[in-house]
């Protein structure tokens, strides 16, 4: 009995001195502070109104010898960003275990807050007196040994003043506030000692989560965020890990405030993530063997550690400690404005057995009396040009990777920011964790472009194309359309623009853009049209910020004139009691299935009111709409062929006013064919003309107008040299005049 208890003293003395490889390393004060989100600490978030924040302040005492520090307090302010959460003063363990409680009275314990100047102070450590005030006098500052409790290994007393806040429901989102940085204060060897803290600023920023779908190039240059792969265990340092110094992986490292890039986790080069602890073939011989996460058949597994001298992929992974140093950092140009980026990264907790008890026992030690051997968990915030956006929330040791991270939107100019990740919890005993797979990708959640995939046509009929645009965010309204002639090998603009309004529909941001309806011939056979949306005007004109999914319109045109130049009749309307009634006539044997009967209130956008069934025998249809006319509204017919094809029949217009003559519609800017849409009160004569910017006449042409709208194709600007141009059209007395632009 007496050989075994020997045996397991001398093992804990082995696995003591492999934890703390290098103890003359250690300062002997170490401060840091830090703070976790509490209400998102589970899943990871923004920082939102309502959200309450748990400050931590750790100061490590010792460095395993004889060695205390006297008159110990730690002083702090709440701003008018937040509010403070009363009862929340304590120390803590650096695992975040409550060690002493206190009130927020003056006079009754060794803590106070005064909540007229919005000030606090704790006294730490043995003799700590009553906090009087919250001042920042030497007077009730207590005394800190190093073989005090809370204890690391017994040779370090780490203590953590701990209070917490809640952001002001007030706060707007988007809005910067600042957490005062507050200070311990200390006399060692008969000198006063400051130790302040720099104020955290916080974006107050809607929590959106991880971007579902992520497009375009990864942003992050260490090998797109992923480190690479190799045949050597050991890779060279990363320059975006800034924060640490940089180590190979041994028995003992890497140590506190290190880092190293491998692509197997082990001290010697071992495999075997089953081996029990503890072993020498584990760092300290307890954390994980393990590889990286890039291209892993499972995402929360990873991949298995490498075999020394064969390729495998790498990951970084740090030892954290008290310092709230960045683990990841680089500044990021060429971004779009106004566009939403995924900003995220894969994480693990390595270390199953890290834990040191508030009596210096480790979790490997049989009288380990803690409530948790992983020990500190790693906490993570991510920073956009050094202002706190996101905290990963307590990363529990699991054995699996998660993803960490949340969608950001650029400003409506921004072009450029420095990406950091930053460690969170302060101490070691644990906070030992591997990253892989940064990533800063456009974000483009469930961007969906609707077209029909061919849109049949007959020669010398009206085409009609549409797309609809669905999107997770609303902010991808401004589009374009584009043609292409080569079957899609090159797309050029047709200068057709627009901004969309989206409205939400189960839950997708939804509009429809439509593309100006045209007559086709059979030059267009053939020809595809695309829509290419953007956030911003200026995006759109770009082409690394504008956006397509690959899909298109195919036109197809045949000549089907039969259809509408021998099967219909006649097309007439009519208002009967302020409601519209239709009347067609169709030949004797006409081929048309169906007849589609369709409604518009500006002769451009039609929506379908019905649809009448072909009846054998039957030649004379009519159909009454049930909606009043209120303004003046235009009518069609799609006529469909058994076989699919269709055409449309001549708009006639109606009205419960009289009709006052306008032009609707130019195509604008053009190349060689104009389309023009005009409204005339009765069948009459109009006149187009042509001139230059200077007045001079250049074209002139008669057309037939019908009562209504009347729509048709002009070569006028044919041969022309690209310019501006005066387009006038006149009917009777009324002279419309119009500015095109002229294109090549």
């Amino acid at each position: 009995m007496k050989r075994n208890l020997l045996t397991s003293y001398f093992a804990f003395i082995l696995l003591f001195l492999i934890l703390i490889p290098d103890r003359s390393l250690l300062a002997q004060v170490q401060t840091g502070k830090s703070y976790i989100n509490v209400s998102k600490n589970v899943t990871g978030g923004t920082f939102e109104p309502g959200d309450t924040l748990e400050i931590r302040a750790a100061i490590a005492v010792g460095n395993f010898a004889a060695f205390s520090i006297t008159q110990v307090r730690y002083n702090d302010t709440i701003n008018a960003n937040f509010t403070y959460l009363p009862g929340s003063l304590k120390i803590i363990t650096n695992e975040g275990l409550t060690f002493r409680n206190y009130t927020d009275a003056a006079s009754d314990d060794a803590a106070m807050f005064n909540n007229v100047n919005k000030t606090l102070r704790i006294n730490l450590g043995r003799t700590a007196g009553v906090a009087t005030n919250t001042g920042n006098t030497a007077a009730g500052g207590g005394t800190i040994a190093y073989n005090d409790k809370p204890s690391f290994y017994g040779g370090v007393c780490i203590m953590v003043a701990s209070f917490r806040v809640r952001i002001n429901n007030a706060v707007a989102y988007n809005s910067l506030i600042t957490m005062p940085g507050g200070a311990f204060r200390y006399t060692q060897s008969a000198a006063a000692v400051t130790a302040s803290f720099t104020a955290n600023n916080i974006m107050v920023f809607q929590n959106i989560g991880v971007c579902p779908n992520f497009v375009g190039g990864n942003a992050v240059i260490e090998n797109n965020g992923t480190f690479g792969s190799g045949t050597t265990r050991n890779r060279s340092a990363s320059a975006i890990v800034p924060g640490y110094s940089f180590v190979n992986f041994a028995a003992g490292q890497p140590n506190d405030g290190s880092y190293g890039i491998c692509n197997n986790s082990s001290a010697t080069g071992a495999t075997n993530n089953a081996v029990p602890y503890p072993d020498n073939s584990r760092v300290f011989t307890v954390w994980d063997i393990i590889g990286d996460h890039t291209g892993a058949a499972s995402p929360t597994a990873g991949n298995p550690a490498t075999t020394v001298g064969a390729n495998g992929g790498y990951m970084a992974v740090i030892n954290a400690s008290y310092a709230t140093s960045p683990a990841i950092q680089q500044t990021i140009t060429n971004l779009c404005p106004a566009t939403y980026y995924d900003f995220s990264a894969w994480f693990r907790n390595i270390c199953s057995k890290c834990s040191c008890d508030s009596n210096g026992r480790g979790a490997l030690n049989a009288l380990f009396n803690g409530p948790y051997p992983p020990g500190v968990k790693p906490n993570l915030t991510f920073q956009l040009n050094g202002i706190d956006y996101y905290t990963t929330g307590d990363i529990p040791y699991t054995g699996l990777w998660t993803k960490k991270g949340f969608t950001y939107l650029t400003g409506v100019a921004q072009t450029s920011f420095t990406l950091s990740i930053r460690n969170n919890s302060p101490g070691g005993g644990g906070n030992d964790w591997a990253v892989d797979d940064v990533n800063l990708s456009t974000c483009a959640p469930d961007l969906l472009l609707k077209y029909n995939p061919e849109f049949k046509a007959c020669a010398g009929g009206l085409a009609d194309l549409s797309s609809q645009v669905r999107c997770y965010f609303p902010n991808y309204v401004h589009y374009k359309w584009q043609r292409s002639t080569d079957g899609g090998s090159s797309w050029f603009d047709t200068g057709i623009s627009g901004v969309g309004t989206p409205s939400l529909v189960g839950g997708q941001w939804e509009y429809t853009t439509t593309y100006p309806t045209f007559i086709v011939s059979m030059a267009d056979s053939g020809h595809r049209y695309r829509v290419v949306v953007a956030t911003t005007a200026a995006n759109l004109a770009g082409a690394n910020c504008a956006y397509s999914n690959n899909t298109n319109t195919f036109l197809n045109v045949i000549n089907c004139g039969v259809i509408l130049n021998v099967n219909l009749k006649n097309f007439t309307g009519q208002l009967q009691q302020s409601n519209a009634r239709l009347n067609w006539l169709v030949a004797q044997g006409s081929s048309i299935s169906s007849f589609d009967v369709e409604k518009s209130l500006d002769g451009t956008n039609f929506n379908k009111v019905t649809n009448v069934q072909q009846e054998a025998g039957m030649y004379n249809y009519e159909f009454t709409d049930p909606e009043k006319l209120m303004s003046l509204t235009y009518y069609r017919l799609k006529l469909v062929a058994p076989n699919g094809m269709f055409s449309f029949s001549p708009i006639i217009t109606l009205s419960n006013k009289e009709i006052d003559f306008e032009v609707r519609s130019i195509t604008n800017p053009v190349t060689d064919y104009l389309q023009l849409n005009y409204v005339i009160p009765k069948d009459d004569k109009v006149t187009v003309s042509l001139f230059d910017i200077m007045g001079n006449p250049i074209k002139q042409q008669q057309l037939k107008g019908k009562k209504g709208l009347n729509k048709t194709e002009l070569d006028l600007v044919k041969g022309l040299p690209k310019g501006i141009y005066i387009l006038s059209v006149a009917n009777n007395n009324t002279v419309i005049n119009k500015r095109i632009l002229k294109m090549n």
